[in-house]
C-alpha cells in the first residue's frame, strides 16, 4: 500500500466465477486467524512464482517471477513501479518463501541489480505502475514444469514448507496483449502485507484472498468521489462492494492471478487503493495485458539468460 495526495492509499497488486473456495489449488492451510485483509494463509508452494522483495532483511513489496523466452531459469521479476521508484539499492528478491520468519531450503535469494520502471509512470496518478527487475543470478525453475508457466501444486494442508512437496519455483504466465478479464471473474491476490486497514504489523506467512474483477465503470465512479481517475486501459479493479477483502500495504507489486487454460495468469499487479478493504473502494491493479510489448522489450534488454 502507499500514501497518495494526503489520502491513505492502500497499495495492495503475467500469461498462464464462483466463491473463493472454488479456486483450487489455492486452498487454505486450515486456520484463518491471520489475514491479507479478509483472507487466509496460503498453502506452502501454492504461489511458486511469488517474490518477496526485501531491503536489509525486511519485506517491503511483492513481485512475480516471469519466464525468459523458453529457458528453464529466469533473472527477471515484475513488480510495481512505486516499489522501486526511489531506487533499488540493497534490494533482495526471495523466491520460494512461505514463512519469512522461518526460512527453509526451498528459498532462493538474488540481488536486484537494476530496476526499470515504465517511462510514463506517474507517481501522482499512479498511472503505468509497473517495473521490471534484473537479478544478479538466474533462478532455476523446478524441473517438473519444463516449458510450462503458472503451474500451482495442489497439496494437503498443515504441512511445513519443507515437507509439503510440490513446486517452489515456477514462472507465472503472461496474458495476451490487450487481453481483458470478464466482469465477476474470480481472481486471487497474495502477499505478506498488512492484515488490517490502518495496522502496523505485516504477516510473516504468505496470505491469500479471492476477489472478483469488477466492471470498470463501477470502479471509476467509486474513485471519482475521491478525486482519482481510473484509466481502463492501464488499471483494473477487484474486490467486493461491501469491502472486507483486499490487498494492503506491503502487498504492493505482488500478483493478482486468474486461472487460464494453460496455468495461472498474471492479470494484475497490486498498485493502490484508498485504505484497505473499505466498502465501495476496491483494490486497484496495474492491468498487465496493457504492457506486454514493453515487458518483452525490457526482458530482451535486461536478461543475461541465454
Amino acid at each position: 500500500m502507499r500514501f497518495m495526495s494526503g489520502v491513505v492509499v492502500a497499495v495492495g497488486l503475467l500469461g498462464c466465477g464462483g466463491s473463493e473456495a472454488d479456486q483450487a489449488p489455492f486452498e487454505p492451510v486450515g486456520h484463518t486467524d491471520q489475514e491479507i485483509v479478509g483472507g487466509i494463509e496460503a498453502r506452502p508452494n501454492s504461489f511458486p512464482w511469488i517474490v518477496s522483495l526485501q531491503q536489509y532483511g525486511s519485506h517491503f513489496c511483492g513481485g512475480s517471477l516471469v519466464r525468459v523466452g523458453n529457458k528453464e531459469e529466469s533473472d527477471i521479476v515484475l513488480t510495481a513501479a512505486h516499489c522501486v521508484y526511489d531506487g533499488s539499492s540493497n534490494v533482495t528478491a526471495v523466491v520460494g518463501a512461505h514463512d519469512l520468519k522461518h526460512p527453509t531450503s526451498t528459498q532462493v535469494s538474488a540481488q536486484v541489480t537494476k530496476a526499470v520502471h515504465h517511462p510514463q509512470y506517474n507517481p501522482d496518478t499512479t498511472m503505468n505502475d509497473i517495473a521490471v527487475l534484473k537479478l544478479d543470478k538466474p533462478i532455476k525453475f523446478d524441473t517438473s514444469v519444463a516449458g510450462a508457466c503458472g503451474q500451482s501444486s495442489g497439496m494437503r494442508p498443515n504441512l511445513a514448507p519443507q515437507l509439503a512437496g510440490g513446486n517452489t519455483r515456477v514462472p507465472i504466465c503472461l496474458p495476451a496483449p490487450g487481453e481483458r478479464v470478464a466482469e465477476n471473474t474470480m481472481a486471487t491476490v497474495a502477499g505478506w502485507g498488512l492484515t488490517q486497514d490502518g495496522g502496523y504489523d505485516m504477516s510473516s506467512l504468505l496470505l491469500q484472498v479471492g476477489v472478483p474483477v469488477l466492471r470498470h465503470q463501477d470502479v471509476a465512479n467509486s474513485y471519482r468521489s475521491q478525486g482519482i481517475v481510473i484509466d481502463e486501459s492501464a488499471m483494473l479493479g477487484a474486490g467486493y462492494p461491501q469491502g472486507g477483502k483486499d490487498a494492503c500495504q506491503g502487498d504492493s507489486g505482488g500478483p493478482l492471478v486468474v486461472k487460464g487454460a494453460e496455468g495461472y495468469v498474471l492479470q494484475g499487479i497490486v498498485s493502490f487503493g484508498v485504505g484497505c478493504a473499505r466498502a465501495g473502494l476496491p483494490g486497484i491493479y496495474t492491468r498487465v495485458s496493457n504492457y506486454i510489448p514493453w515487458i518483452n522489450t525490457q526482458i530482451q534488454n535486461l536478461s543475461t539468460v541465454r
